[in-house]
């Protein structure tokens, strides 16, 4: 969920794969981006019944849907 993003680094597109890390910057998960990168940044820390308000379109809830993640060890 966007709330729990804490910032957004690089250059990607919707449906780009994309790397989740935690503040130490240690991989914890691959997914696949529901927003670009801009988008992701705009909405970042945010609540997702903002998304619309802030970007001008209804889009996913999530950052990155469970359906599209997988966990690193």
């Amino acid at each position: 969920l966007p709330a729990g993003v804490t910032a957004v680094d690089g250059r990607f597109e919707r449906g780009d794969p994309v790397e989740v890390r935690d503040v130490a910057g240690r991989l914890l998960a691959l997914g696949l981006a529901a927003y670009s990168a801009a988008d992701a940044g705009r909405i970042a820390g945010r609540k997702s019944g903002e998304i619309e308000a802030l970007l001008g379109y209804r889009g996913r809830e999530e950052m990155i849907h469970r359906d599209d993640l997988v966990l690193q060890r």
